[in-house]
Order: C-alpha cells, then structure tokens, then sequence
C-alpha cells in the first residue's frame, strides 16, 4: 500500500501524537531514566539497582521460596529463578531445598548478600529522595498506588 505526502504527514502526525500520551512508551522511559539514576547511586556498592532491588525483595519476603517471589515480582519462575542465579554466583544469595518439600526451593540472602544490601541501602535512601524530589512526588508508596490500581 503506497501513502501519498498527505498519508504519510497523517500518519506522521498521528504517530507522533500517540506517542505524546503512550502510557507504555512513557513508562518505560521513565524506568530507564530511574534506573540509569540508581544505578550510579549504588555503584559504589557494586550492585545494580535491578539486583538491589531483587535482594530487598529477598530479604523482606515472609514466604522466601523462588515461586512466592516470582509472583510478588511479577515474573514468572523461570525468570525469577535465572534472576537469582545471577545473584548465586555472585555469593549473595543461596538457593536451598526446603525440609517439607523437596520440590519447593528457599531463597535468602548470604551474610555477604546482608552486609551489600545493608551498604546498598545507605547509598539508595539519599538518591531514592532526590528522585521524588526532582519529579515532584510527595507520597513515597506512589508506585505501589498505581501499580495496585493497575491489579485490579
């Protein structure tokens, strides 16, 4: 199919516009944006803030088997499970067989994994705040606001 110039400065015009208001496009330039910002915060701690917040997932989980935080995650098994396997060869995290069920697999963080988190942690506060200073949000659990609202 062959568009005019009048087709192709619609279809221009029409792109461009969808774009201005594409909530996955916005988004996701947004979390690059974010994690590029968080990622220098926490270089220091040799993390990324993807593995800081997969530790901090980790260690607040009141269920720590891999399913449970894939589903807290958002991600399916497999995913979670290539995602602390990273963290395994790095030796902060373990990934155990459970006494009860030898199917299911436990998940916490090593000694090691502790002390980098709790070093991360200390390097992601200040920077987290100036984030939501420079984006003008007062709320800090706005995220969690609009990722429940999307749940449902």
């Amino acid at each position: 199919m062959k568009m005019g110039k009048q087709g192709a400065r619609t279809l221009r015009a029409d792109a461009d516009a969808a774009l201005d208001v594409d909530l996955g496009w916005w988004s996701r330039l947004l979390a690059r944006r974010v994690t590029a910002a968080l990622d220098e915060a926490l270089a220091p701690s040799g993390l990324t803030s993807t593995q800081f917040g997969l530790m901090c997932l980790i260690a607040s989980a009141t269920d720590d088997t891999l399913g449970a935080l894939a589903q807290r995650a958002g991600l399916n098994q497999s995913t979670m499970s290539r995602n602390v396997d990273q963290l395994v060869g790095t030796g902060m995290v373990e990934v155990v067989m459970t006494e009860a069920d030898r199917r299911r697999r436990a998940v916490w963080l090593t000694e090691t994994g502790a002390l980098s988190l709790q070093q991360a942690l200390a390097l992601w506060q200040p920077a987290h705040r100036a984030l939501l200073r420079k984006l003008g949000l007062e709320a800090h659990n706005i995220v969690g606001e609009v990722a429940a609202k999307l749940a449902e």
